[in-house]
Formats: structure tokens, C-alpha cells, sequence
């Protein structure tokens, strides 16, 4: 792994029915209820602290959003002061992040375009009283012109790749499964990945599509994949549908269909988990910490890839996979960090073109 940042993070989590249980609690009472700049030289300042929060509009307790904030805690190893503020209200979030300027955060990460939304409505305010705090916008593409503001982006479709590329050298079938949450611009970006990969893998695998219709509904998850498998040949399946993936994982461990995780290293939920599309975030969390220490002077927008330092499966599941497999993927990795290999040659040119890649 990269900048001792690897999946022994998860030492002292809570277990994976708790976490779930205060994601499905949290969603309910949710439902009740010009330049970025650089700053030059650090400031001075006076208790010698660097303080970093997450303020989020997801609940922790699924893979990603925990991902993220295993990147502050690795900070918090290096003596920066951290906090993690789950917010789901307009007026709550404006609140939260008027405290953290108050408390003296140097840097603010944020999780959801709602967030990202109330920072902006207070750009006048911030800007004249707090000009050296910097805001990253995580996991969006909403690109915003506010100073002392940077989007930061990992785009699922390198670790998707490997998925694709993995999951058809893995069927016997020749078809492979592929479960979303629900038809949305960002869920493409995963979709056409894992397409890329397969394609790549050129053994005519066909991939066999279908959603859960619902972003956080064990239910619907476990039964779109028992419909999926009902009605295909699938020995393999990828599930990149959030938290009704669980119920997708139950499926496929109940039907015994290895699966393919997503986000962050998923193994842990059930050994069906073979593999891990991680979008590694917390990269990214520890280098743009790491770059404002340095003084550095930051875009509008940026994008961590595997040639950034990222990281697009968790290395101990290679040993999930035959030996010539698993030099294969990483050869496969190698090479798209060279260059060698381009994830969007072919029919998915015009997605590079789409999103600037």
C-alpha cells in the first residue's frame, strides 16, 4: 500500500452488524427530520495544532464514507486534530461548519454536494474572515470558482477495470453479473469501467446487468440478486450498489456466486467477497493534508488515480486469485500507471472526452 496508509485501519472499527445498524438508524432520522489559491508559507499559529474535519451528509457506517475518514485518522497519527460531523440538515450544516471556522479547522473536507452547497451560501462570510482555511469538496464534480475551495475527485473507472478485467478471467460461464443501486450519471462511471475491463480481457464474456431500484434497501438487494441469478448464468458478480450492496453480498454468499466489493476493501463482511474495487480516498485525504503543510498552492479541482498514489484493490485478495491471474492484474495495474494501457481506448474514447480525462 501507499504512505502507510492500508486496510489495517479497520483494527478497532466497530463490527459490521453495528455499523450497519447506525447506517439504516441514521438514514431513518434523516428522512424524519477564479482560484482555489495557495496560502504561500503556512500561518503562524499561536498552539502550534493543525486541526482537520469531515463534515458529511452520509453516515458513517458504509465503506466510503469510513474510507474517507480513515484518511483523517491517519492524520490524526501524525498530530493533526480531527473530528467527523455527520450533518443532514441545510441549517445544521451551516451551523457545524461555522463552528469548525470558530474552532480553528485549517482544513475542511465535505461529503455530499448538500455540504458543499451550504459552504457556498456562506462564500462572502468565509472568505473575509477566514481566508486561510481550505475547503475540499470530496467525491464530486461540481467544480466551484470560491476561493480557498478545491473538488476532489477519484474516478472509480481505473479500479473498476481491474474489476472487469478480474471478474471475466474469473467466469467459467462466460457470464459475469453486474448490480447497481439505481441508472445515474455517477453510477455509469462504475458500469462502463467494469465494461472497459471485460472488454479488455477479450474472452467474449457477456455481462448481465440489473439494479437494486433502491440506494440503501438490504432487501431489494438480496432479491435482485437472487432475480439476476435466477434468470442467467453468473458465476461471478460485481456489486457496486452502496449499501443495499450488503444484501447483494448476503445473495451471492447464500447462492455461492463470488463477488467483487466496492469502495473500500469488502472482504471483511463475508469471505464470498474475493475482490475490492477501492476508491481510495483516503489518498487523497492524507496527500492534499500532507501538500497544505508544504505550502502548496492548489487548483480549482483535482484527481487522484492510481499514477497519484491511489490504490484500486486491496493487495492480500491477490492471493484470491490463481498465480497467473494475479500477475496478470498486477502487470495489468503496472501498466496503466505507465500508460501502457489506456482504460478508455476504444468505444469509451467519448467518455474521456465527456469528463476531461
Amino acid at each position: 500500500m501507499n504512505n502507510g496508509i492500508t486496510p489495517e485501519r479497520r483494527r478497532g472499527r466497530p463490527s459490521r452488524a453495528c455499523k450497519l445498524c447506525a447506517v439504516l438508524l441514521a438514514v431513518f432520522f434523516a428522512a424524519l427530520g477564479g482560484c482555489g489559491g495557495g496560502r504561500g508559507a503556512k500561518s503562524a499559529k499561536t498552539d502550534g495544532i493543525n486541526r482537520a474535519c469531515f463534515i458529511t451528509s452520509t453516515p458513517r457506517g458504509n465503506e466510503f464514507i469510513d474510507l474517507i475518514w480513515s484518511g483523517l485518522e491517519q492524520l490524526a497519527k501524525e498530530g493533526w486534530e480531527v473530528k467527523c460531523i455527520e450533518t443532514f440538515e441545510t441549517a445544521e450544516q451551516t451551523e457545524q461548519i461555522r463552528a469548525m471556522l470558530d474552532e480553528g479547522y485549517d482544513l475542511i473536507y465535505t461529503q455530499g454536494d448538500d455540504v458543499l452547497q451550504s459552504v457556498v451560501d456562506l462564500e462572502d462570510e468565509i472568505v473575509k474572515n477566514y481566508p486561510d482555511v481550505h475547503f475540499f469538496f470530496l467525491d464530486t464534480y461540481d467544480v466551484q470558482t470560491m476561493p480557498g475551495t478545491t473538488t476532489v475527485t477519484i474516478d472509480p473507472f481505473e479500479s473498476c477495470f481491474i474489476a472487469g478485467f478480474v471478474a471475466a478471467n474469473k467466469t467459467k460461464s462466460g457470464e459475469a453479473g453486474l448490480m447497481m443501486p439505481l441508472d445515474t450519471p455517477i453510477m455509469q462511471r462504475f458500469e462502463y469501467g467494469y465494461y472497459a475491463g471485460v472488454d479488455y480481457a477479450a474472452r467474449g464474456t457477456i455481462v448481465r446487468k440489473a439494479y437494486t431500484t433502491d440506494w440503501v434497501d438490504n432487501t431489494k438487494g438480496y432479491e435482485a440478486t437472487v432475480a439476476l441469478a435466477a434468470n442467467s448464468k453468473i458465476d461471478v458478480l460485481f456489486q457496486c450498489a452502496y449499501i443495499s450492496g450488503y444484501g447483494v453480498i448476503q445473495a451471492c454468499a447464500a447462492l455461492g456466486i463470488p463477488c467483487i466489493g466496492v469502495d473500500d476493501w469488502q472482504g471483511d463482511i463475508n469471505p464470498i467477497v474475493f475482490w475490492s474495487a477501492i476508491k481510495s480516498m483516503d489518498v487523497a485525504v492524507v496527500k492534499t493534508a500532507r501538500a497544505w503543510l508544504a505550502g502548496t498552492a492548489f487548483p480549482q479541482a483535482m484527481e487522484y488515480a492510481l499514477r497519484d498514489g491511489g490504490y484500486a484493490y486491496y493487495d492480500p485478495d491477490l492471493a484470491n486469485l490463481d498465480p497467473v491471474l494475479a500477475s496478470a492484474v498486477v502487470k495489468l495495474k503496472e501498466d496503466i500507471i505507465s500508460g501502457a494501457v489506456d482504460v478508455f481506448a476504444g468505444k469509451y474514447e467519448a467518455y474521456r472526452l465527456a469528463t476531461g480525462r
